[in-house]
């Protein structure tokens, strides 16, 4: 079985079920608090840290001249400025992270649904959108995986989120011990074949090119160059398709010492996947029963059959 790191996430206060909302409520969201048992987490509330009290008063996101902004309508207090610099000095002083796990619908951390309006009084409504601290940490932090607990009740969403937060994890592990070498990298490179494969195989090809290459980079130069590209890899848009060219090839280890039943079934869920009939995870498990069966130590090595900790599969 893999051996996982633990990731490093920054989390809204109140996912950690702290007493930091508006109303002093406390929320106790189940995958939060379980994901937080593999993780080493940052906490933050933004509003808090800016010297809100608890309970508040509401605040809301406006929109002037294109321009965000945050105010509180029972107190005439605009907090925008506050609110950013306090955004700019916390991700500045952040160590390397991999992740962020953010309140949905907040006026400072929400990634989705945050109720923007068109003035200052919360009266007109403009959209949905983010927060003003959650604009910023996509802002700084391109490449690194940033979702709301409500979008991760979306199981595909959640996978894609889990896988990253623990890939990225092992790679920082590897880059900041004291003794890694480039025979490291490179098993870290094969056994994450398949993933990049499903997420890009053009940065699939370029990070074998730069590892081919890696006489021509101080071994700092190269994990550095390594790392950057394997997180703009993983940042891309998943394709049915990828997925589906990457487990045929897998499958390709085993057809020879499959009986035909045995085959054609998985080549039928196949296809019912490749039609979006069904989910990824049949045949992903189908997959890793082979590779304990025919004891593929090459791909129970691959991160893409074991992308995070099992347990995390099944939260509510």
């Amino acid at each position: 079985m893999r051996n996982f790191t633990k990731p490093r996430i920054v989390y809204s206060a109140c996912l950690n079920s702290e007493p930091v909302r508006y109303d002093g409520g406390i929320i106790k969201d189940s995958f939060a608090l379980k994901l937080k048992e593999y993780c080493e987490i940052i906490t933050v509330c933004p509003e808090v840290s800016i010297g809100l009290g608890v309970p508040r008063e509401k605040i809301i996101v406006y929109v002037e001249e294109n321009r965000l902004g945050i105010y509180q309508p029972k107190t005439g207090l605009d907090l925008t400025d506050k609110i950013l610099d306090f955004s700019e000095n916390f991700l500045n002083t952040l160590p390397e992270i991999d992740g962020f796990l953010l309140k949905s619908k907040s006026p400072s951390c929400g990634l989705s649904n945050t109720m923007i309006y068109k003035d200052r009084e919360g009266k007109i409504f403009h959209s949905k959108g983010k927060g003003i601290f959650a604009q910023k940490v996509l802002e700084k932090f391109p490449y690194i995986p940033a979702e709301d607990e409500g979008r991760l009740r979306n199981p595909e969403i959640r996978e894609r989120f889990l896988t990253r937060i623990f890939a990225l994890s092992e790679l920082r592990n590897l880059k900041n011990k004291d003794n890694t070498k480039v025979k490291d990298l490179i098993e870290f490179h094969q056994n994450n074949k398949y993933l990049l494969m499903v997420y890009s195989q053009k940065h699939l090809k370029e990070l074998g090119n730069l590892l081919a290459n890696q006489s021509k980079y101080p071994f700092e130069e190269l994990i550095e160059k390594y790392a950057l590209l394997f997180k703009e890899a993983l940042s891309t848009n998943l394709k049915r398709g990828n997925h589906v060219n990457a487990i045929f090839h897998i499958y390709g280890y085993f057809s020879r010492k499959l009986k035909a039943g045995e085959k054609n079934h998985f080549l039928h869920l196949l296809d019912l996947y490749r039609r979006a009939k069904i989910n990824l995870s049949p045949l992903v498990e189908i997959l890793r029963s082979w590779a304990y069966r025919f004891d593929d130590q090459y791909l129970l090595n691959q991160t893409y059959l074991n992308p995070y900790p099992n347990e995390l599969s099944y939260i509510e």
